[in-house]
């Protein structure tokens, strides 16, 4: 998670404070540091041992201070976000390896063998059995379900189609990212009762949509590799997205939907059965990657736990983004289409108090203005997080959608 150069600097970026003696050499550490927090997803791999060289120290010097409870307010951001944020493990998994392994997201764990009790009663149409609910809590996934109909998913299709290099309205940029909050069809999918109510026995009554992202597996696709996330500081490895009151409950859920059928040759998702017990450590370099990063994901690749899943158009799947998973390449000459939803109970803050948000493989800088969380079922009595309406209720969203798509 490192910058692939450091650049030199003329002034630290902390100044002296008597109060700490802070002298030059600490300051030059800070600096250091402070550039490699900048770009701290830019591109991981495994870097040359000079650069480690400068680095570790820097780091053992947050280490301690965060110790230390040293007062993070003379910090720049990004200092400060990493003593705030990063747990003991994290800073010393990087150490002790010598900057060759990190944890992909904010450690946790989960008990994958407990008793869990559904918490929200739903129609008995939409009601999970026992025997799914415990698989899903076991596995980490459970599906596919039935919810669009063929000729729902063509309509669909032909809009995403048709925004794939279209800038975003909530953005201003090119990103398969949070469209529902401009397409009213997007957002009545993921209103479908099929999903929120399952969703609901899974989380409570009371759900967010944060985030959703169209999937564009076009012809010759590469594989995406095995991942996972807990609070998503995979993304900017300075903040999380997600706040949660527990780390070790159910707090994110991820539904993903195909819009073309999904199978093997396609690229498909794949999990790894009951890999959400933890959040695992990584390696830097070899021969996988993750969009721009060069890292693979240190966990027992014993082909029994890897299930395939493929999954018809119109029908979805529920997983937690802690079990592991990613999907193959695609080998076919055609699109494989697919868009994903992720949802919170409204007890879960999310990317409280932010103007922006970074995710390099997503794209770079987001800024919010137009971004918030949207309610996907029940009442938002917390207020937690900034809430926008979609436009599900906007007059002719709808038609403007089929005539961008024609």
């Amino acid at each position: 998670m490192f910058c692939s150069s450091i650049p030199q600097v003329s002034q630290p970026l902390v100044g002296k404070d008597p109060s700490l003696g802070h002298q030059a050499n600490a300051g030059k550490l800070l600096s250091i540091v402070h550039l490699v927090a900048i770009s701290m997803n830019m591109h991981p791999k495994l870097r040359p041992l000079w650069q480690r060289a400068l680095i570790l120290p820097a780091l053992t010097f947050l280490f301690a201070y965060k110790a230390l409870h040293l007062p993070r307010r003379i910090l720049p951001r990004d200092l400060k976000a990493i003593v705030k944020n990063w747990h003991y493990s994290m800073f010393w998994t990087l150490i002790k390896s010598g900057l060759t392994q990190a944890y992909i997201d904010e450690p946790c764990t989960f008990d994958i063998t407990g008793k869990h009790l559904p918490k929200a009663q739903v129609n008995p149409e939409f009601r999970m059995t026992e025997a799914e609910f415990d698989q899903f809590h076991r596995d980490g996934f459970i599906g596919p379900f039935d919810a669009f109909s063929q000729e729902e998913m063509a309509q669909l299709r032909k809009e995403m189609l048709a925004v794939e290099k279209e800038k975003s309205q909530t953005y201003g940029f090119v990103t398969p990212r949070d469209r529902h909050l401009e397409s009213a069809r997007l957002w009545e999918c993921m209103n479908h009762p099929a999903i929120v109510e399952r969703a609901a026995q899974l989380l409570g009554q009371d759900l967010l949509c944060w985030r959703t992202q169209l999937f564009y597996k076009g012809p010759g696709a590469p594989a995406i590799q095995f991942h996972q996330a807990s609070t998503f500081m995979v993304e900017d490895y300075l903040d999380p997205a997600i706040y949660p009151p527990r780390t070790d409950e159910m707090f994110q859920l991820t539904v993903w939907v195909a819009v073309d059928d999904a199978v093997p040759e396609n690229g498909c998702m794949q999990f790894i059965r009951g890999s959400h017990d933890r959040i695992h450590k990584i390696k830097f370099g070899g021969d996988e990657g993750f969009y721009n990063a060069n890292f693979s994901l240190d966990f027992d690749r014993d082909p029994e736990r890897v299930v395939t899943m493929p999954v018809k158009s119109g029908q979805f799947i529920i997983f937690t983004e802690r079990c592991i998973h990613g999907s193959p390449a695609n080998i076919t000459d055609r699109y494989r289409l697919a868009f994903n939803l992720r949802i919170v109970p409204t007890n879960v803050p999310v990317l409280t108090g932010k103007e922006k948000y970074r995710s390099v493989y997503n794209g770079g800088k987001y800024l919010l203005n137009n971004w918030g969380v949207a309610l996907l079922r029940g009442e938002d009595r917390l207020q937690l997080s900034k809430t926008v309406v979609p436009p599900r209720l906007q007059q002719n969203s709808t038609e403007d959608c089929y005539r961008a798509a024609a």
